[in-house]
């Protein structure tokens, strides 16, 4: 777990360095989304190092495409 934290530290220490000061220079529209997509991935970051079962997106798209895309193919396997 210790070298996924070490990573992904990295990752964002260099992510942030490199954009920071262009995010300065941009419109506050521009900040909020890269700020918005910042805390995605905080997120999905921390599902991935702590090996945690929490919702992300493929999840989102069984709950919604599940139930009628079984329906669709017990339909077409004539059940």
């Amino acid at each position: 777990m210790i070298d996924k934290i070490i990573i992904v530290l990295v990752l964002y220490i260099v992510l942030l360095l490199f954009d920071l000061p262009r995010l300065k220079k941009n419109e506050k529209r521009v900040t909020y989304i890269y700020s918005i997509m910042i805390v995605i991935t905080f997120y999905l970051s921390a599902d991935f190092i702590f090996e945690a079962e929490w919702p992300n997106i493929r999840g989102l798209i069984n709950v919604i495409f599940l139930g009628p895309a079984e329906l669709v193919a017990d339909y077409l396997m004539g059940k």
